[in-house]
């Protein structure tokens, strides 16, 4: 069965997750969000850009700051306080993922085209032609989750059945299945030698892509299984016949970053509705590239569609639908910056760049009122 993958330029914003009702949570988040500036952190701040629609990504090098506009579908870079656009994605479609090598000499980003689902990542070097790296023929091809079980793997609803029918109904496919082809790249990070990593959200894995284009599996993130209660399915809206069921959702990575020893750091969505009905379930995990494992070291986010490598520890990661940029360390979760529709987040000399979502018409993919790229000393 093929996931349904939401290509509505707001909607993407919550990186195209599946199942359970995610169109209700993101189209309130998309039309009641603040406008998206700082005003909502008490920490000092300088706002860089305020005329980004949807930055899904930031990137930092050599003293620039870089970011995609999903809105625009463009790559963006302020050099010296001015903003230039230095790429283009597919219209309509949109540019997501973004990373730059250190020496600031090669920067990669992540496309989605809207008119034939094509997925591609481009890297650019200066002096060398561009590489292009075909996503979506590689998912079509192998899909690398496909032996993954998503969907009900539990069933003690008190009419089974009605259970199956209802779940299966919101998908469009069967109440259980295996992952399907279905790719929408969302981040990307360098993994130094002219190699990249690549979070896609829609096959559910993180993928390498070298420096000639070739691409191979890093991992495959597990599925994100909840026993559906009585109050869960009640504040979701759906039948009570539902409640009971236990339900294995996609993972939906939104980021990856390169830490210590090469290990790599992923936040995910939880594939499902991201309101409070079932709980803050966005997680953050650790991936191992050399034996493919992975490990969740933290949950309990509301819209985890990025995360940032901060010092000594330090893992920030924003939280589109509660309105915060969260700090996890040692274990511990706390607050960073409150600041309206984080979407972004990078960390660097004790500052955080945070791009926050603007107001965006769900049906034509109109800015309403724009986003920002804002500097925060938390």
């Amino acid at each position: 069965m093929s996931r349904r993958l939401r290509t509505t330029t707001a909607v993407v914003a919550a990186c195209a997750t599946a199942a359970l009702g995610l169109t209700t949570a993101v189209g309130a988040s998309a039309s009641t969000s603040r406008a998206a500036t700082a005003a909502a952190t008490k920490a000092w701040s300088q706002t860089l850009d305020d005329t980004v629609g949807a930055p899904f990504a930031i990137a930092l090098a050599k003293g620039d700051v870089w970011y995609t506009d999903g809105a625009a579908s463009t790559v963006n870079r302020i050099h010296h306080g001015k903003s230039m656009v230095v790429a283009h994605g597919p219209m309509p479609g949109e540019v997501a993922g973004l990373a730059a090598s250190a020496d600031g000499k090669s920067y990669a980003y992540t496309t989605t085209d809207y008119s034939n689902g094509a997925t591609t990542l481009t890297i650019r070097t200066a002096g060398k032609a561009p590489v292009v790296a075909d996503l979506s023929t590689y998912e079509q091809r192998h899909n690398p989750d496909g032996w993954r079980t998503y969907g009900i793997v539990k069933n003690e609803s008190s009419d089974p059945q009605c259970a199956r029918d209802v779940l299966g109904g919101l998908t469009g496919g069967e109440a259980t299945y295996k992952g399907g082809i279905d790719s929408h790249p969302y981040a990307v990070a360098s993994l130094g030698n002219g190699a990249w990593a690549v979070a896609d959200a829609g096959g559910n894995d993180i993928l390498k892509v070298d420096r000639h284009g070739r691409i191979s599996v890093i991992a495959v993130l597990p599925p994100q299984p909840i026993m559906l209660t009585t109050e869960m399915v009640t504040a979701a809206g759906l039948p009570p016949c539902v409640a009971g069921v236990t339900y294995a959702f996609e993972p939906v990575p939104t980021d990856v970053e390169r830490g210590e020893r090469g290990m790599l750091w992923v936040s995910t969505l939880p594939g499902g509705p991201e309101d409070p009905s079932l709980g803050a379930r966005g997680s953050v995990y650790m991936v191992n590239p050399w034996n493919h494992s992975s490990t969740r070291r933290a949950t309990g986010f509301l819209g985890a569609t990025d995360l940032a490598l901060g010092s000594h520890g330090a893992i920030y990661v924003t939280e589109l639908f509660a309105g915060k940029v969260s700090k996890l360390q040692n274990g511990r979760i706390t607050t960073a910056a409150e600041i309206s529709s984080p979407l972004s987040v990078e960390a660097w000399g004790g500052y955080l760049y945070v791009g926050s979502m603007g107001q965006i018409d769900q049906q034509t993919g109109e800015v309403k009122s724009p986003g920002a790229i804002t500097k925060i000393r938390p």
